[in-house]
């Protein structure tokens, strides 16, 4: 787990995200944090299931964040577009899931709840670096943003990971069988870790081990 401790970057203690590789465990740890704690709002679960509605939910969000603050959105697109994306689809994806995790942050306002995320801003940098092919300001698609106070980390075995992923009815953007696919895959969370290091997230270890933990709250 990694907690954000810095002067700089503001943070949203209510807000927390869970990081990882897909298949590493992130909807079981969401899952386990919701048992534990049951008020807990999972943001992602609350989008529509339906494709075609989640889409255009999320281009209805995405076009609010625009009108609220338009050079802060075109900025954004300008560094993402400088990651050099492998093709329009890949560009579309990274950019809507940026966008509509910026808008998110600015909707919940209940101070009274708990808010978790497991396709977060930072789970959007993964995707960022992972598709695209040239290096890119991701420090400064931070700047007066509102960040999560914590970030839980799941992880698991390149075996473990290969095992999970034929388990799974969705196809992954991520072809573990593919060995160089899975390195940069591994490289893609190493300069999102590196990246959260440099905002300010410090790690925490857990008794329940590395990125786990029983409970929402602080310790």
């Amino acid at each position: 787990m990694f907690i954000l401790d810095s002067q700089k970057y503001a943070s949203k203690d209510n807000f927390a995200e869970v990081m990882g590789m897909p298949s590493s465990g992130k909807t079981t740890l969401v899952g386990n944090m919701k048992k534990n704690y049951p008020g807990l709002v999972d943001v992602n679960a609350s989008l529509p299931m339906s494709r075609f509605c989640r889409q255009a939910r999320k281009l209805y969000y995405i076009s609010q964040l625009f009108m609220r603050s338009p050079s802060a959105f075109i900025r954004d697109t300008k560094i993402i577009l400088s990651s050099g994306q492998k093709n329009a689809k890949d560009l579309y994806s990274v950019l809507s899931n940026w966008h509509l995790n910026v808008r998110l942050y600015s909707l919940k306002d209940d101070t009274d709840k708990l808010y978790i995320l497991d396709q977060g801003l930072f789970q959007a940098v993964w995707s960022i670096y992972f598709c695209g092919s040239k290096e890119f300001e991701a420090i400064k698609l931070f700047e007066n943003k509102l960040l999560p106070g914590r970030v839980h980390f799941a992880d698991a075995s390149d075996e473990e990971l290969i095992e999970r992923s034929r388990n799974r009815s969705r196809r992954m953007r991520l072809n573990y069988l593919n060995h160089d696919e899975l390195e940069k895959g591994r490289y893609a969370l190493r300069k999102t870790i590196q990246l959260m290091e440099e905002i300010g997230y410090i790690e925490k270890k857990t008794r329940l081990g590395r990125g786990v933990a029983n409970t929402f709250r602080p310790d």
